[in-house]
């Protein structure tokens, strides 16, 4: 897949990304987009997590996709990697946010991969895993208005079917939780 794509690098990777993929995602050959007053009621409802060659040809993926993609780029190419979910509340009745990102080795250091998250998208580089955990934890924390409460990051095993948001979240769960804190 993706040496027919000519992707051999992180760096071709995210460039693909940039010119052919979108945040959002489809249900029936209907798009969403998270610049809709009701995309998080249509995710929980609709979504369901797009693999490989399927989340191409839709051309829509929101991190959960993204992530499970570079994870397989990061697998078939042999580069040392960690792919990882933040959860989080605002508060016991609303819920909140998740996200979820990759980390890769290159260089001897420890590159953030970050795509669907617009601001922050690229390839950051940091000294350690602990350094760029940290970081992330707190930039997503000073992207809400809110203070979050509960943060929680695990360390995912990869997605091997096609989930919906709950079940998607159930698999997160069951990874290997980190203590950092903010």
């Amino acid at each position: 897949m993706f040496n027919k794509l000519n992707i051999k690098t992180p760096q071709d990777l995210m460039q693909y990304f940039k010119d052919n993929l979108n945040y959002g995602f489809v249900y029936r050959k209907q798009k969403f987009t998270d610049m809709e007053p009701d995309f998080q009621k249509n995710m929980d409802k609709l979504y369901k997590i797009r693999l490989g060659k399927d989340f191409l040809k839709h051309k829509y993926g929101v991190c959960w996709d993204f992530c499970e993609l570079e994870r397989t780029f990061f697998l078939k190419n042999n580069i040392e990697h960690h792919c990882y979910f933040i959860e989080s509340y605002i508060n016991r009745s609303e819920g909140g946010p998740t996200h979820t990102f990759a980390l890769f080795k290159q260089n001897n250091k420890w590159c953030w991969f970050e795509y669907s998250w617009f601001y922050h998208r690229g390839i950051w580089e940091y000294n350690s895993k602990e350094e760029a955990l940290q970081d992330i934890l707190l930039k997503f924390e000073k992207f809400f208005d809110r203070k979050l409460i509960n943060i929680r990051i695990y360390e995912t095993a990869q997605v091997k079917k096609r989930l919906n948001a709950f079940e998607f979240v159930e698999h997160c769960l069951k990874g290997q939780k980190l203590e950092l804190t903010i």
